[in-house]
């Protein structure tokens, strides 16, 4: 009778731990378990300036398109700056020419967003700052 009891007990820790696996094998997984679903910056930098912290994000997603995404955040003594928005300026690394100022969209306060078709591929710098202070940021566009 005990060991009936005993067969029993280990066939059911048997079925259970194979069920798991089987259960863990078949189970699709979700989004924030995949990997392959976030969107990994080609460049970014974080600042410290005299007035906060600003830190810039550089999306190179092919084709000469390019996607900025800016944050500032002041310090509790910044209120000048709080409500300005940040100068931005597209240059060629290696190449002694002017570069261009792209538009920015406002997500919102202290965030703004600028989507770019770069002229040519290659080695790109992008300044971004509030006047005397900036923070550069190298990257290659395909």
């Amino acid at each position: 009778m005990k060991t009936k009891l005993v067969t029993i007990l280990i066939a059911f820790g048997v079925i259970a731990i194979t069920g798991l696996f089987v259960w863990g094998a078949l189970r699709t997984p979700t989004p924030v378990a995949s990997s392959g679903n976030l969107e990994m910056p080609t460049a970014a930098i974080s600042e410290t300036l005299s007035d906060g912290r600003l830190d810039v994000q550089v999306y190179a997603t092919g084709n000469r398109d390019v996607r900025l995404e800016i944050t500032f955040l002041p310090d509790a003594n910044a209120l000048e700056l709080a409500g300005m928005r940040p100068e931005v300026n597209f240059a060629m690394v290696y190449l002694h020419r002017d570069g261009f100022d792209s538009p920015l969209e406002t997500v919102e306060a202290g965030r703004w967003r600028a989507k770019v078709k770069l002229p040519m591929a290659g080695r790109w710098v992008v300044s971004v700052g509030f006047g005397e202070e900036f923070a550069e940021v190298e990257f290659d566009a395909l």
